[in-house]
């Protein structure tokens, strides 16, 4: 057989996915990537990229259909990249989500563990309380969507996985740009005014709307446009003037309400403001709170360390059940947040510490005494080698670890085991039903001897 070429048209069997969710086949040996297509289809694709080991493919056309497979709900997807499988049946999706759990933990951990139980969404459309939308056209012609992957091609749209009203406050702020002469920011020219258009809304249904200008706008116009919007509370104005892709900048100001909106999780109060952290999707982000808080099993005795803490969310909860607390969080304004959300619920058992968690470590000691539970949700890259030495050297008894990346998780928990802690427990949540994106929730304890 001939050496696979750019642009040759085959025909091939998928039979996995890649964490992005692309379909795996394979030509001659040769993996072959290809977005959209599914296991167990046979399909003609063509070669659109060569690597030495693999190849990526457009999918033509689909002989053998999965019977997964399903017509995708938004008129966008096949152009957007922000869902990579909403052509897949919701139950497919979560039987992907829970095997790449148990294959991350065997393969890169070489922890076996049983294909963990995973929470389903019950709402799989509309469920994304929080979005960051970048804007692009000319003066007078401001267009807002997403990004297409890889690209800065605006894909204009109304998402069909966000709340209602976070796309209303994305369309009443083009119409204020387009109808005040505000121009879109061109981020090759470095020129322009509005750059983001941010919108969150809490489950009881108040909504925030900020824009992420280059120079200072006129408040007045722009919260008489979003005073329209069903429940907005507050408006908020960031100013970023730095090139490159960050959303925010430093500087914000509030142009209409409070600076912040308040979500509540199993009756505890968390003010959240433009910056603040907060799970996308509130009913998901409840059951992963009492899915950790029920892996710890606190009795009331405990002194609980809760690492990478955000706005004091897993922290507050805790403090309910454990004799003492601690948050560890980098950011200090999240810091500043987790303590007046102490405040607003009268809670006085739970102390927080602004830094990097490996080197407060020892100031949550001095603070507290050793903590006999330790509950830690670091982002996506997981803990870096001297953390994790660093709270297996505290001793505590339990670890429960959060995680939003399976392989990261896996990495860490075999370093754990290494330590002397043992997987004791794991099981998933479906935060962000028609991607691929997956939280776990793993309890360890120390080995008994």
């Amino acid at each position: 057989m001939d050496m696979l070429k750019k642009n040759d048209v085959v025909e091939i069997t998928i039979d996995d996915l890649t964490v992005e969710g692309a379909g795996i086949g394979r030509y001659e040996g040769m993996a072959v990537f290809v977005p959209r297509a599914l296991p167990g289809e046979t399909v003609t694709v063509k070669i659109i990229k060569l690597a030495k080991a693999y190849a990526v493919a457009r999918l033509m056309g689909i002989s053998r259909i999965s019977e997964f497979r399903v017509k995708p709900f938004c008129p966008v997807f096949e152009a957007c990249g922000g869902c990579t499988l909403q052509h897949l049946d919701y139950s497919a999706q979560l039987e992907y989500k829970s095997c790449y759990v148990q294959q991350c933990f065997k393969r890169i951990g070489n922890i076996e563990i049983g294909t963990p139980h995973i929470e389903p969404c019950g709402n799989i459309r509309d469920y994304r309380n929080k979005a960051s939308f970048p804007v692009a056209g000319e003066k007078g012609d401001v267009r807002g969507g997403f990004f297409a992957p890889h690209s800065h091609n605006l894909i204009e749209c109304d998402c069909p996985i966000q709340k209602p009203q976070i796309n209303d406050v994305k369309n009443a702020v083009i119409h204020w740009a387009n109808e005040n002469g505000v121009p879109p920011y061109n981020e090759e020219k470095g020129k322009g005014v509005l750059r983001h258009i941010v919108a969150r809304q809490t489950s009881s249904g108040d909504v925030m709307a900020g824009i992420v200008t280059r120079a200072r706008a006129d408040d007045k116009s722009l919260v008489s446009a979003l005073k329209d919007v069903p429940g907005v509370r507050s408006v908020s104005v960031n100013i970023n003037r730095e090139k490159g892709n960050a959303i925010l900048g430093r500087d914000t100001h509030v142009a209409y309400g409070n600076g912040y909106i308040t979500e509540e999780y199993d009756g505890l109060k968390f003010r959240v403001a433009l910056q603040s952290f907060l799970q996308v999707n509130h009913a998901q982000s409840e059951k992963l709170y009492r899915m950790a808080l029920d892996f710890a099993a606190i009795t009331g005795k405990e002194t609980v360390f809760d690492l990478f803490c955000g706005i004091g969310t897993i922290s507050l909860l805790a403090a309910r059940r454990a004799k003492k607390v601690v948050g560890i969080e980098y950011e200090p304004s999240a810091v500043k947040n987790a303590e007046e959300n102490a405040q607003l619920n009268g809670v006085t058992n739970a102390r927080f510490l602004a830094g990097d968690a490996g080197e407060r470590l020892r100031d949550a000691v001095g603070l507290a005494g050793t903590p006999d539970i330790v509950i830690l949700d670091p982002p996506r890259k997981g803990c870096d080698a001297g953390l994790i030495e660093g709270i297996a050297g505290t001793e505590p008894e339990t670890i429960v670890y959060v995680s939003c990346n399976p392989a990261t998780l896996a990495r860490d928990a075999a370093m754990f085991n290494k330590l002397g802690y043992m997987v004791r427990k794991v099981s998933a949540v479906d935060m962000f039903p028609h991607t691929t994106h997956v939280e776990t929730v793993v309890l360890m304890s120390r080995a008994k001897d």
